[in-house]
């Protein structure tokens, strides 16, 4: 059903896409040690951790995929590893323009006062990303002036 009313892969639209985080959102080192210590001991407790808000979601209240309160330890180290770590990792490997090499469109959304990824490596990234070989498709980043992360 699904193949007979989208026959083709059209393109991706990224928002606000973790290519990096703002060094300033993350805590100090003793502190991210001590939390990654934790997280093997107590991976499901959220000591210290990131308190989300279901409130800013854009899912209905409703909804059984909004998440309120600390993170679970294992979750904060995941992400913190992710995007401190493998995606800056990737990125200056080429691996992630590698993925998207080819790709029928892309579209990026950025807010330009985003607090937790960095405007410029989002910008650098997708300048990288127009001047592939294998840049067939459209490419358009769009920048929402006093935009933020959440």
């Amino acid at each position: 059903e699904m193949q007979r009313n989208h026959p083709k892969f059209y393109g991706i639209v990224l928002l606000t896409p973790s290519l990096g985080v703002h060094q300033r959102t993350l805590p100090p080192s003793p502190v991210i040690a001590v939390l990654k210590t934790l997280s093997r001991l107590l991976p499901s407790h959220g000591i210290l951790t990131p308190i989300e808000h279901s409130e800013e979601y854009s899912c209905p209240p409703s909804s059984t995929r909004n998440f309120s309160g600390r993170w679970p330890l294992s979750t904060a180290n995941m992400l913190l590893d992710l995007t401190s770590n493998i995606i800056p990792s990737d990125i200056l490997s080429n691996r992630v323009d590698a993925l998207i090499e080819g790709l029928a469109s892309l579209l990026v959304i950025m807010g330009d006062r985003d607090e937790v990824v960095p405007y410029d490596s989002v910008q650098r990234w997708f300048d990288s990303v127009t001047k592939l070989r294998k840049n067939t498709g459209e490419k358009k980043l769009i920048t929402l002036k006093n935009g933020r992360h959440s």
